[in-house]
């Protein structure tokens, strides 16, 4: 039973691709972003030290050691004998060993989806969110979409979705999760997908994938 693991610079989908492929397949989506932001809201020790790094305002990462023992401490939640979809980790190949321990490689699928600079960019800096339900509107600015279709509640911004933060998102990505696309590569678990199409194009092409 393969388990998928989805990466991608910040704004290129792969959050929505691993969610709706989980919702498909019934499996727990595993999403360090979300879980993450929930820690944050609910005030926990994790949550704050994550907080104190976004209010930084600078795009960058939450440093590695401590994104693996809060990571880690989740992995010993989930039950491993359902499938699991990663968005968001791992990011290094520090932290791909790290998942190792838990999952074998020949037990996974790496999904690397493929954005240009320029439309992560635009993406990003147009999207809107429910902080709420975290559903995610994209070209919100052109729709004129401001309040959440599913329970009403007025759309926002997030604080990395500003162009500033993600050019530096990119930057940090580029340097520090590239070499890890390189690492799976090399094992044969990666597939490349070109992320620029519409949404439910982009998924068809998974499903392709997965099937084939």
């Amino acid at each position: 039973m393969k388990n998928f693991i989805f990466l991608g610079p910040p704004g290129s989908g792969k959050g929505t691709q691993a969610k709706l492929l989980a919702e498909k397949l019934k499996a727990i989506y595993f999403g360090t972003g979300d879980l993450m932001r929930e820690e944050a809201k609910l005030g926990t020790e994790f949550g704050k030290k994550f907080q104190d790094v976004w209010n930084q305002g600078k795009g960058g990462l939450v440093e590695d050691s401590l994104v693996e023992t809060f990571v880690e401490s989740k992995l010993k939640e989930l039950d491993f004998e359902k499938r699991v979809i990663f968005d968001g980790f791992p990011r290094t190949i520090d932290q791909a060993k790290l998942l190792e321990k838990y999952i074998k490689s020949n037990d996974l699928e790496v999904y690397n989806i493929e954005v240009s600079p320029q439309s992560l960019v635009q993406r990003a800096t147009t999207r809107r969110i429910c902080p709420k339900c975290d559903k995610i509107f994209f070209r919100a600015d052109l729709s004129g979409v401001k309040q959440c279709s599913v329970c009403g509640t007025d759309l926002v911004q997030r604080q990395e979705d500003t162009e500033e933060i993600v050019k530096k998102r990119i930057e940090v990505y580029d340097l520090q999760t590239k070499p890890l696309i390189e690492y799976y590569k090399e094992k044969n678990i990666l597939i490349n997908i070109d992320g620029e199409p519409p949404i439910e194009e982009v998924t068809k092409e998974i499903d392709k994938k997965i099937n084939g």
